[in-house]
């Protein structure tokens, strides 16, 4: 873990930014890219607590509990703010983009000077989903800001930002978390056993906030849960249950297309673990909870299905990001899939 600064695995990162702050060499925005839940919005508060901080610092590490730092963590600072997608969504309805009327209010706030700390932070979450028109709202500010404010983009998807965008900004990439690390704080912070810790430690792959997450909500596993039991299911099914599927998943996409995303993700997870257990490279296996159906797979399909299942949904994700119809994608999915037959039950 970071010391000080209490991010797990981003030692590098935080050194640099520590050097940065030293020197007075801070840049006045940055761009953190990594996958979701991987610690970028956690790093920005930190981020942002070091610059206002007014209690005793060590080693350049906020020090979490001046009033700054308690009121910026707590996200009731008038001097940070945090800004995503659902920011001023009177209506409650989900958005697929960051609006201009977005951006035209943080360039707004950052025309003004700091109202209760030393520095405005802005941060950005999902920059990717800036719509074209925010984006260019953003440009002048990010280029000519005023002093005392800083930006921080949050993105997992960096191509998806405009070429502008990213050039005005100082990227940086969190690293993967190693496993060991993540295992070991949820052990000897959160209490959970050395199995649970593992098995949570290998499904964030690196990422130590979804791993957080995970312990303390259970949704998070349920929803995996019902995910993986989906794609058991579909394998043993027939084609006719495996269109309906389809069909539901397309109607999903329409209405939550990151739930669809994260399914798909989960299942491609799954289909390299059964690549691996017919390898024999198990410690590199991820769903360890699933042993027993993994096993099975791995036992009756070729290395060659399993590398045309793993092919295939990765193509779906990508053909879904690229705005294909989703109820052909994956439709043509389920017609890809092995039929192995039998039945498989979860281990445990």
């Amino acid at each position: 873990m970071s010391s000080g600064w209490h991010l797990i695995g981003q030692d590098n990162v935080v050194t640099y930014l520590a050097r940065s702050l030293k020197a007075g060499a801070l840049s006045h925005a940055y761009l953190l890219s990594a996958p979701e839940n991987s610690g970028k919005t956690t790093l920005a508060i930190k981020l942002a607590q070091v610059l206002n901080c007014i209690g005793v610092m060590i080693d350049g590490a906020p020090c979490e509990e001046c009033e700054p730092c308690r009121r910026i963590a707590e996200r009731q600072h008038s001097d940070v703010q945090i800004i995503n997608i659902y920011t001023g969504n009177e209506s409650g309805k989900s958005r697929v983009e960051l609006s201009i009327e977005q951006v035209r209010g943080v360039t707004h706030a950052a025309s003004m000077p700091p109202y209760e700390g030393r520095y405005r932070v802005f941060i950005i979450e999902d920059a990717e989903k800036l719509s074209t028109g925010a984006a260019n709202a953003l440009l002048k500010t990010l280029e000519e800001p005023s002093p005392q404010v800083l930006f921080v983009l949050t993105t997992s998807k960096e191509n998806q930002l405009p070429e502008t965008v990213r050039s005005r900004c100082v990227k940086l990439r969190l690293a993967a978390a190693p496993r060991t690390e993540i295992s070991r704080f949820l052990e000897d912070e959160l209490g959970f056993t050395a199995s649970r810790a593992d098995l949570l430690s290998r499904l964030s792959q690196g990422r130590a906030g979804w791993a957080i997450m995970a312990a303390k909500e259970e949704s998070v596993l349920d929803e995996r849960r019902d995910n993986l039991d989906r794609f058991f299911e579909a394998i043993e099914g027939s084609y006719d249950g495996r269109f309906d599927l389809a069909a539901k998943l397309a109607q999903r996409f329409s209405q939550k297309r990151d739930e669809v995303y994260r399914l798909l993700e989960q299942w491609l997870f799954l289909a390299r673990d059964i690549l691996l257990q017919k390898l024999d490279i198990t410690d590199g296996i991820i769903n360890t909870d699933y042993e027993i159906p993994v096993a099975g797979l791995a036992e009756r399909l070729s290395i060659t299905e399993i590398r045309s299942l793993i092919g295939s949904l990765a193509g779906t994700l990508q053909h879904l990001e690229q705005n294909a119809s989703a109820r052909l994608a994956l439709e043509v999915l389920m017609l890809s899939m092995p039929l192995p037959g039998g039945s498989l039950k979860k281990s445990g």
